[in-house]
């Protein structure tokens, strides 16, 4: 292409071409440039964080939270606990402490990485790192040993950071006591739960409510694309008999791997693990046989498009699927990494290229395809009604909540209103704030209130969530627990109550540094929460 630009550079066609290849550079790289501008939706001292680290952190705690509430987590619910705020908090956050790190010259060498990384027992076998396990392991969670090197690194940065921050917090013995007494007094509260089911009866949703609902939730009801496959297996056992295995290269293979064979902190004598070798050997080359002759048959069936035909030619048999979706492929090939995204991406009657199993390779040719789509409201009404009126539900009994805290706030007891709004108002009994709340749950909200609770604060600033429902809690007594500070316990309180004034310092000087870089124009949110 180069030499024919030359030879006719001063052909006016080439010309054009040229400029007009030009013109596409200078759109497409500085539409590129404007593109990651628009994406920033925040920038610390220059540093950009990008609308994708955004989501991606924000989709990481939806999870979390839509795990820890049984999968019932509602979009009132998500207001509620202010992931949005959360996610960003946490990436501004680790921007400024990247950048003190730099400030301060705190770097992480390449060994402190490689020591960590080895250290770490998910990687290890018989207490020893295991560089292959360790390829293996990444290749099945989807990450490249670059980006999760990278990952460590950062956080070996981060961790650094912290201890020079915290250096110099210490606890005193007074501190220790006092931390102890509050461990072991115990409280009993009462509360008022409400709960959205208890308020969808009250909820009326026409048909226009309930196409609205659908328009703006489209994809939760839509049905997704489908896809059918038939494929060639290239199994690594048929081609065992193929392969012999010298005595020399057991041998090879046995003085390589020793740390694979001890027992009580002996090595096994090769005559016991011979078979094994020769085993792993043997399904090494099988597979590798397997591998040539996948990548054969897909070499010939992509030029002379002829799948069904290079399998009658060869005798090998024809395997097919019934239709699937990208969340739910077929059993067989659900432990091969990005198998859905690899075939989904087909076009029909495309060819995949060799993908490889634990047992062999194998070749899928996209027999059909189902385009996605949204039902019609009539077809999937009674769901759309169902998913309309927990939303509302949820939506009313946290309005509910809402007023009744503001009244609590005013003076008015829990107990008068229960009565009044015909609300089941239950007690505790005594426990510890440290313990799960009985009849409630347990969650860092309500840990945090409890501890304010008091005859003189009876009420938390907050209507507390957990697992889907709103609580509103009185303080109604503490007591002491009959529990005593045994030897070994106060080193261990010590330890975690440093922790906590560590974790404090941490905390403080990040709001600090926040508030700082905000005054000083060095810290900029360049998109409002709500645009998000």
């Amino acid at each position: 292409m180069l030499e024919l630009m030359r030879k006719h550079a001063r052909n006016w066609i080439m010309k054009v071409l040229l400029g007009i290849i030009i013109i596409v550079f200078v759109f497409y790289f500085g539409s590129m440039t404007g593109r990651q501008k628009a994406d920033a939706i925040a920038t610390v001292d220059g540093k950009v964080i990008t609308y994708q680290e955004y989501e991606k952190e924000y989709r990481n705690l939806i999870d979390l939270y839509n795990r820890r509430s049984g999968g019932r987590l509602t979009e009132d619910m998500l207001k509620t606990l202010n992931l949005k705020q959360q996610a960003l908090d946490k990436l501004v956050y680790q921007a400024i402490l990247m950048k003190k790190a730099q400030d301060l010259k705190v770097k992480v060498t390449d060994e402190e990485v490689r020591g960590f990384i080895s250290s770490l027992p998910t990687f290890q076998r018989n207490g020893v790192f295991d560089d292959r396990l360790y390829q293996q392991m990444l290749r099945y969670n989807k990450i490249t040993p670059e980006d999760f090197e990278n990952e460590q690194r950062k956080s070996l940065l981060i961790m650094k950071l912290e201890d020079l921050l915290q250096d110099g917090v210490h606890v005193s013995e007074e501190e220790v006591s006092s931390f102890y007494e509050a461990q072991t007094e115990k409280i009993n509260v009462s509360f008022v739960r409400l709960r959205g089911l208890d308020f969808e009866g009250k909820v009326q949703a026409s048909t226009s409510d309930l196409e609205k609902y659908l328009k703006e939730h489209s994809g939760d009801f839509r049905s997704p694309e489908q896809i059918q496959v038939k494929y060639l297996f290239f199994q690594a056992r048929d081609f065992t008999a193929r392969v012999t295995v010298p005595e020399e290269e057991i041998a090879d293979f046995y003085n390589s791997h020793k740390q694979q064979w001890t027992k009580a902190g002996k090595t096994l004598p090769l005559s016991s693990v011979r078979d094994e070798i020769v085993s792993e050997l043997k399904h090494s080359r099988s597979m590798r046989l397997a591998y040539e002759e996948a990548k054969k048959a897909r070499d010939t069936i992509y030029q002379q498009e002829n799948f069904d035909g290079y399998a009658a030619t060869h005798r090998l048999p024809v395997a097919g699927t019934e239709f699937f979706t990208v969340k739910n492929p077929p059993e067989t090939f659900r432990q091969i990494p990005d198998f859905a995204k690899t075939v989904f991406a087909l076009q029909k009657d495309e060819l995949s290229n060799v993908i490889a199993s634990q047992g062999g390779y194998y070749l899928l040719k996209v027999a059909a395809k189902k385009a996605a789509y949204t039902p019609e409201l009539k077809i999937i009404e009674k769901e759309v009604r169902q998913r309309y009126s927990a939303q509302e539900g949820s939506r009313l009994a946290r309005q509910e909540a809402d007023v009744l805290l503001a009244r609590l706030k005013k003076g008015d007891k829990l107990q008068i209103i229960g009565k009044e709004k015909n609300l089941k108002l239950e007690e505790t009994g005594f426990f510890l704030p440290t313990a799960p709340a009985p009849k409630i749950g347990t969650s860092s909200q309500i840990m945090k209130t409890l501890f304010q609770l008091s005859a003189k604060k009876p009420h938390g600033e907050e209507v507390i969530f957990i697992n889907g429902d709103y609580f509103l809690i009185e303080f109604r007594e503490r007591a002491q627990s009959d529990r005593q500070l045994q030897p070994g316990q106060k080193e261990q309180l010590k330890k975690v109550y440093l922790d906590l004034k560590r974790g404090e310092v941490t905390q403080s000087w990040m709001e600090e540094s926040k508030s700082a870089l905000i005054k000083e124009g060095r810290l900029k949110i360049t998109k409002d929460l709500k645009d998000l």
